[in-house]
């Protein structure tokens, strides 16, 4: 018997395509309609579907009173408003300063190594121009330090409205997440200036949390997308109102909510399809079947997403991400990954890869086989190729164009020189790769075997793929929900109302009681059910709710969070049992996560959160009729229909899927199930039983089924990976997850800031030889290897930080090595190795950088190549003696706790892969992924390269002490067809002091690849294939070559400076590659001390700069060239250190001036407010980040002390040198750091004049800089007056001449006279004025360079 009290309950779920409708009937019956979704009001396909439906309920049921107790919807406006940028017209309101907290995005560029090259920084979400700047501050204990300034505020706020009349305006202010007083202020500051039609939101109503950019972002996307959602809404209510009196819509996390709070907070339903379908799963499969643990697979058109079930719940984040938007809202953890059935599949000859997706060919043209004009090969196509899909879909609505399918799939295949049919099953493997990688990340990162997990596969195309990525990942059985195209309304139905109400509480959990606690939740409890209650007035019947109450928590110092939650009988014990009751919830979860504890160490609470679910019963289903035999009826066969499976042709059957849905139905591999909304494909060696509520459970018919790769007996392994050029691809797809995953554990883990916050941390995994596969540095193996002889054997782990026995593989102490051999039946296959910069390893200074040191033993401790761990015996007094040395104990074990962590999880990943595809076949693939590069990069030398030696210099200004400019100098030749040599004879001698850089060959190497590989075949997935090809000569004794003990803590400047040297030798070969010279460095900041209360504080953070102009254009503002590197936010320092950061931001006019601008300088402001030293290291200061083809050079950096605590009449100002150590700071005193900016590329002349004055309202260039840079005038109004610019610029030209290649900004004797003049610093000693002095002096080199410049006195460079 079914419960007829709950009505007709119906949910609806809009996507691009169509829009879905479920409904479900009081007795347990279902309907489903699906319609074309109208653009632009989908209200219009919404009524279209329920009126569908109505006809259904009307034929099929008298009792239908023609109303529903509740509609649920899924919906896609606040998603579309923000990917096709017609959200409201948003301006923002931020603190005085950091105006550029949107643009930056953290100062991150996503990729690997040479990234920067092509990346494109996406527009933010409100743009510069209607950003305001409020002059206020507010600490981050929540007092206040700056009053609102509210006559400058009224000021600004009506000249942008003017401009750019906002339609919704965010305030985003400084460390609101702990007093919210001045945005209070703010807010009705703007809405008195600019009247009630103009929505306003304050940071503190949408994210109460650490963290200003997170925050602000979705701030801003809340502003954004709240106007349109809110008229959505308010439409849909009318259109539906004689439907039913209850409309909710689904949030992110999975959940319902009013329209009233929808509309309020629309940020929080971003992800409101994909959740559908997790909710869908949970409250069906996990309900109804025996599987509690499951992770989904949606697939449509032009991607996979991904979601792991555990004990019946989706996993949840704190993050929603939309396209390149990242928002921090409570979603559903969903993996999206570029896989769908329009995935175009091409071919890369460089390398001789076949690669599908992430590229799309959409709903139009879409697939080839759609016969809409299509061309390119996509998955769907390679489907139809092998027979998988029927020739008509939506119920035979829709006709497949085979002919054209096999075209478009031939023309790859020709390329590649293989049949049709293996093209395609090699399009097919390759996308359920990625999935199968996809599905890997939502098990493993989270501490779960997938084995023990069912597969369940829904939307148009993922139950076509699900038996093969379930054999994949091992995860049985398979199920294929009913009608599995319209599940997430569904889930739209079956999902309950809630709502969360969180706050930041930062605080040692040592030092919390649980009455504390309990009163904060009991305050969390009450805003909610206050919140719940006013949104919930429309509601027609009461409701009760389950309260739930969570805690994120983290190891003191550990970037990341763990969410525990907490039952009720937690929250009334004493203090002394809740804080073991925490503790115990918390090390679960962090040794299920990242697979191991830290006993004793502090934990930190940093949010608590109270979430209301309603507590009524769900929705019931009805159970179908069991079947009298197994066998399908004959009418359900539709025919039969030929395959191709692993090369042979294979006859399936062709099932009607309504027909079979019996209870107890059994069908056989090879088969297809078809339906309205999708296709099943159940392999041979497989079967499909149908269970009590219509899932189709696919199981093999061996339990014992074999690997995906099997190797046949009558070929090598070799020669199978040469006949089959997929499984090398394969291969290299999983062994980048697997480095992913690395990634991600050191992220999580780490406590070091330059590890947790800044990214600093890279890792590598090699073959048997230590020639890397994937990585990003080279691999650190083959230099371990030239010294270590003693014994390797399984379970060892070995670590070290000696630059010098390692050849540079690390370039300076605090990077400390973790290497592990990988052993898979007693053979050594591979290694696993990560590197992190741990913040302390001894030395002269705090942060172990010392420009005074002058050898490697004032750097801090050395450690030698040696074995951690020994057959799996760990050596904790090494252990305890590298932690004694640190002057941050507790980071320094924690850090390499994580770097071992992460090797072994490789090592297991590794073995992994070594099982599935057999060891000997994995080993082949490996030597054929290092051969495609090595040919790879042989054609690009043969084709791109001439025989005409290519020389170029640059420069580090100085070694700290007054002496300088320190040169690169090195001259690149080809050799033979194929080959490149580098000699970097001309380069200085080294120095006394810490600047000096042992280069890895190995690494210089890689640095070559990248930027010539990627370049030419972006997504190539780099190893060390083309080493033999490359040759470097590098003397000793040199800067790049130093002689021990030679110190080289400081070794950043001349690392940076080689890429420069990179891009300046490859880019006088092919336009293509060139660009100017930029921020190619990792400048650092220290500040450290004793506060007042005895506590030791020790601050190490990154600077950002200038990204040079480039062929893809503008170099960004304030980023890095280095991969992944993030700055940490401003809330975060001011939280854990006793400073105030008074400014963020960009410098105008500090890019060099080109067709394409050079990014712009980072000016910051320290504010300090306790007695303690600063460090600060950085460069080009002297010289000028060189611009190119008519590009101008960038701005130089400047350091400024501002003594306010000397003098109590005024300020002391001290303009500071490049690099400095032990400069003693008070409360009260201001460090000014601005770095340099990036060089421009091609004549500044010719940029477009509109795009300058448009930079000018940007803030991005001054009026003047426009007119003396790019010979721009500007009116009052800032758009450009087109007369006088056009004389102005024939003016410039005619007066500027030749350009010459590079623009320096003068040679090296002008930059001197000016030095002072310009700089406020005398210029530095030329090397060569200075004895030689160090174990260097007696080699020849030296001593030959010292004769010639000491004649010469004088660099030549190049014009």
């Amino acid at each position: 018997m079914y419960d007829t009290g709950y009505g007709y309950q119906l949910g609806v779920d809009v996507g691009g395509t169509f829009t879905d409708v479920f409904v479900f009937t009081p007795i347990g019956h279902t309907l489903r309609a699906k319609v074309p979704t109208t653009i632009p009001d989908q209200s219009i396909g919404i009524l279209d579907g329920i009126a569908k439906v109505r006809r259904q309920l009307q034929q099929r049921d008298e009792s239908f009173n023609g109303t529903f107790r509740f509609i649920h919807h899924g919906t896609t406006t606040a998603t579309n408003a923000v990917l096709e940028g017609k959200g409201a017209r948003t301006a923002l309101v931020v603190t005085a300063g950091h105006r550029d907290i949107l643009a930056l995005r953290r100062s991150h560029i996503p990729g690997g190594l040479g990234a920067w090259i092509h990346y494109t920084p996406p527009e933010p979400i409100v743009p510069l121009e209607r950003v305001v700047e409020c002059r206020e501050r507010m600490s981050v204990r929540g007092e206040t330090v700056v009053d609102v300034d509210v006559a400058d505020l009224k000021v600004r706020v009506r000249e942008m409205a003017a401009r750019h009349r906002p339609e919704a305006v965010a305030v985003s202010l400084l460390n609101s997440h702990g007093n919210d007083k001045h945005e209070q202020i703010v807010a009705g500051i703007v809405r008195e200036e600019l009247g009630g039609d103009v929505a306003v939101i304050c940071s503190a109503d949408v994210l109460r949390e650490v963290g200003e950019y997170e925050r602000t972002v979705t701030t801003c996307t809340n502003a954004l997308v709240k106007p349109v959602v809110q008229t959505y809404l308010r439409n849909l209510a009318g259109k539906l109102a004689t439907e039913s009196e209850t409309i909710r819509v689904l949030k992110s996390d999975g959940g319902l909510t009013s329209l009233t709070l929808a509309g309020e907070l629309p940020v929080n339903i971003l992800m409101s399809g994909p959740a559908g379908g997790a909710k869908g799963i949970a409250d069906t499969v996990a309900q109804y079947t025996p599987y509690k643990k499951l992770i989904t697979l949606d697939m449509g058109g032009t991607s996979t997403d991904c979601t792991l079930i555990y004990d019946g719940k989706p996993q949840l984040r704190r993050e929603t991400v939309v396209d390149t938007l990242s928002v921090r809202s409570p979603a559903v953890d969903v993996k999206t990954v570029g896989a769908g059935g329009g995935s175009i599949a091409a071919y890369l000859e460089l390398t001789e890869t076949l690669c599908v997706g992430p590229e799309s060919a959409g709903a139009k043209p879409g697939p080839a086989c759609y016969g809409a004009g299509g061309q390119q090969a996509t998955a769907t196509d390679a489907n139809l190729v092998l027979g998988y899909l029927p020739k008509t879909l939506l119920g035979g609505e829709f006709a497949l164009d085979v002919k054209s399918a096999v075209s478009a799939v031939e023309s790859i295949a020709t390329q590649m020189g293989l049949p049709v049919t293996q093209t395609a099953e090699d399009v097919i493997k390759i996308v359920n790769e990625t999935m199968y990688g996809a599905l890997r990340l939502v098990s493993v990162e989270q501490g779960y075997d997938p084995r023990e997990f069912a597969l369940v596969a829904f939307g148009g195309a993922g139950p076509l793929h699900a038996n093969a990525v379930g054999k994949l990942l091992g995860a049985w059985p398979v199920i294929i929900p009913q009608s599995p195209g319209t599940l997430c309304a569904q889930g739209d139905v079956t999902t309950k109302l809630s709502h969360e109400q969180s706050a930041t509480f930062i605080r040692l959990l040592s030092d919390t009681t649980s009455t504390e606690l309990r009163e904060q939740y009991a305050k969390l409890e009450q805003q909610c059910r206050e919140t719940l209650r006013r949104s919930a007035s429309t509601e027609s019947w009461p409701i009760t709710w389950n309260t739930n109450h969570q805690a994120d928590l983290r190891y003191k110092g550990q970037e990341l969070s763990v969410t525990v939650n907490l039952e009720a009988d937690e929250l009334i014990l004493d203090t002394e049992a809740w804080h073991a009751a925490l503790r115990g919830k918390f090390e679960q979860q962090h040794r299920q996560l990242f697979t191991y504890i830290l006993p004793g160490f502090e934990l930190e609470l940093m949010r608590l959160g109270v979430v209301l679910e309603d507590a009524s019963p769900g929705v019931k289903m009805q159970h179908l009729d069991k079947a009298s035999v197994r066998e399908p009826p004959a009418d359900a066969k539709l025919g039969e229909q030929t395959i191709i499976v692993e090369g042979q042709e294979q006859q399936a059957a062709l099932w009607d899927r309504y027909k079979i849905n019996k209870d107890g139905i059994h069908i056989v591999g090879p088969c297809i199930v078809t339906e309205m909304d999708s296709n099943t494909l159940i392999l041979p060696g497989y079967y499909g039983e149908i269970d009590s509520i219509g899932n189709i459970i696919i199981r093999p018919v061996d339990e014992e089924a074999a690997s995906p790769i099997q190797q046949r007996n009558d070929v090598s392994s070799s020669e199978l990976v040469r006949n089959t050029p997929l499984i090398p691809t394969l291969v290299s797809a999983a062994l980048s997850s697997i480095r992913g995953e690395m990634d991600k554990m050191m992220l999580r883990c780490s406590m070091s800031p330059a590890i947790r916050e800044q990214q600093d941390e890279f890792n590598v995994i090699t073959d048997s030889q230590g020639k890397m596969l994937v990585g990003q540095f080279g691999s650190f193996i083959t230099q371990f290897l030239e010294v270590w002889h003693g014994s390797i054997e399984d379970g060892d782990v070995f670590i070290t930080n000696d630059v010098y026995q390692v050849k540079g593989a690390i370039s300076h102490l605090n990077d400390v090595i973790v290497l592990l051999p990988i052993f898979y039946e007693s053979k050594l296959i591979g290694w696993a190795s990560q590197f992190g910069h741990l913040t302390d390893v001894g030395g002269m200074v705090p942060g172990s950088m010392s420009i005074d040191a002058t050898s490697v033993f004032d750097d801090g401790i050395q450690v030698p190549c040696i074995k951690l761990y020994s057959k799996g015996v760990v050596n904790l007094d090494l252990l305890e003696l590298l932690c004694r040395n640190s002057r941050q104990p507790a980071w320094c074990r924690s850090d390499v706790t994580a770097i071992i962590a992460a090797c072994n999880m490789a090592a297991t990943r590794v073995r992994e892969l070594a099982t599935r595809f057999g060891c000997e076949v994995y080993l082949a693939a490996c030597d054929e992924l290092l051969y495609r590069n090595r040919t790879g990069f042989a054609k690009i030398v043969e084709r791109q390269f001439d025989d005409k030696e290519s020389t170029f210099t640059d420069f580090v200004d100085d070694d700290g002490h007054g002496i300088g400019p320190w040169a690169l100098t090195c001259s690149m030749k080809k050799v033979g067809n194929h080959g490149l040599k580098f000699d970097w004879s001309g380069t200085s001698p080294q120095s006394s002091h810490s600047i000096n850089f042992y280069l890895s060959e190995t690494m210089f190497k890689m640095f070559i690849g990248f930027y010539l590989i990627t370049a030419a075949a972006p997504g190539t997935i780099i190893n060390d294939g083309f080493h033999d090809l490359i040759d470097v000569y590098i003397p000793e004794g040199t800067v790049l070559k130093p002689v021990r003990p030679a110190p080289i803590s400081c070794r950043t400047h001349f690392l940076g400076r080689t890429l420069d040297m990179v891009q300046a030798l490859i880019g006088q070969k092919d336009d293509a590659y060139q660009a100017a010279a930029g921020f190619s460095d990792s400048p650092h900041f220290f500040y450290s001390g004793f506060k007042p209360d005895g506590e030791w504080y020790q601050l190490y953070q990154i600077g950002f700069g200038g990204v040079p102009a480039r062929q893809a254009g503008d170099g960004p503002d304030c980023h890095c060239l280095f991969p992944a590197i993030k700055s940490i936010p401003t809330e975060s320092i001011e939280l854990n250190y006793p400073l105030r950061i008074e400014a963020n931001g960009g410098v105008p006019d500090t890019g060099g001036p080109g067709f394409y601008r050079g990014g712009n300088a980072q000016r910051t402001l320290y504010r300090f407010l306790s007695r303690g030293e600063i460090s600060l290291h950085d460069d080009r200061w002297f010289t000028k980040p060189w611009g190119l083809k008519g590009g101008k050079p960038g701005q130089r950096s400047r350091k400024a002390l501002y003594r306010h605590s000397t003098d109590p009449g005024g300020i002391d100002v001290e303009i500071l040198p490049s690099k400095c150590d032990h400069i003693g700071v008070n409360p009260g005193d201001l460090l000014e750091w601005t770095t340099w900016g990036g060089g421009g590329l091609g004549d500044p002349l010719t940029r477009p004049a509109e795009k300058v004055a448009l930079e000018v309202q940007r803030n991005l260039v001054t009026v003047q800089g426009a007119k003396t840079g790019y010979g721009v005038v500007l009116t009052d109004n800032l758009s450009v007056a087109v007369e006088e610019t056009e004389l102005l610029r024939a003016s410039m030209r005619a007066q500027g001449g030749e350009f010459s290649k590079y623009d320096r900004g003068g040679d090296l004797e002008v930059l001197r006279e000016s030095c002072l003049e310009e700089t406020g610093l005398p210029a530095p000693m030329p090397q060569w004025e200075v004895e030689v002095y160090g174990p260097h002096a007696g080699l020849d080199y030296v001593k030959g360079w010292y004769a010639d410049m000491g004649r010469e006195k004088k660099w030549k460079l190049d014009s």
